[in-house]
């Protein structure tokens, strides 16, 4: 840089002041990096860059980078609001809180894929198994198996959460490369169920009789998205509700 009168050195004094570090801003700055490039991508370093500072002074804040990401996933469910009584009966709640976390999960790429490897045990997480425990026992479901009840509903968020998020990643893909954005989604779905239709086709009959039988039903099953995970969802609650406390 220079003026009128020569080059100008950078003064430190006068750069803009670095936000102060805290545990908060690591956290927050990991999971921007997971929105941005995926889980996999995340690296103490990459983190450190994005803070302007050196991954040592990390440790200060957090263990390790499984620890940070424990902490990124609790963070992505702070997003969450667990329903009240005006939203409905236990069911209709359940079913929004339920919701609500694979939105607020799958909307920050595959976060998700910590709760794969370990149990979150964060605030967050543990307001929301509380909420979810709270309207299975009011539904009826057995104490004895209410906290299995939780972990079967909490791997049907992760999966879901993971399947919106690719959803999403590729609809951001075609948007990017100029596609129509409002309308990637169906046409996606589209093409992934002609492609499935293809490879079912060309299946011999006689080797795989029910896919064949089968194969209409296969490939259109997934273009109503909505339907499809409202089916899901209530086909597990049913199952749940076999468990019902016997007076």
């Amino acid at each position: 840089m220079t003026d009128s009168t020569g080059p100008v050195r950078d003064n430190p004094r006068t750069r803009p002041a670095k936000a102060p570090l805290s545990r908060q801003a690591v956290i927050a700055a990991a999971l921007g990096l997971v929105d941005e490039a995926g889980y996999a991508a995340v690296t103490m370093r990459r983190v450190a860059q994005a803070l302007d500072t050196g991954p040592a002074s990390l440790y200060v804040y957090v263990a390790d980078r499984d620890e940070l990401m424990a902490e990124a996933y609790d963070l992505a469910l702070a997003e969450v609001e667990p329903p009240g009584p005006v939203d409905g009966d236990w069911r209709a709640r359940l079913e929004l809180l339920v919701g609500r976390a694979i939105a607020a999960l799958g909307g920050h790429d595959d976060i998700a894929l910590v709760a794969i490897t370990r149990v979150p045990t964060g605030p967050n997480a543990l307001r929301l198994l509380e909420a979810t425990m709270t309207l299975l026992r009011a539904g009826g479901v057995d104490d004895s198996v209410c906290p299995w009840a939780a972990d079967v509903l909490d791997q049907y968020v992760t999966s879901s959460a993971l399947e919106l998020a690719a959803r999403l990643r590729d609809q951001r893909a075609v948007a990017a490369a100029g596609g129509a954005a409002e309308a990637t989604e169906e046409a996606m779905s589209r093409a992934a169920g002609s492609e499935l239709d293809a490879i079912y086709g060309e299946l011999p009959a006689d080797v795989y009789p029910t896919i064949h039988a089968l194969r209409p039903a296969m490939t259109t099953a997934g273009r109503n998205g909505h339907l499809y995970a409202t089916w899901k969802l209530g086909v597990i609650i049913d199952g749940l509700l076999a468990h019902r406390r016997h007076p």
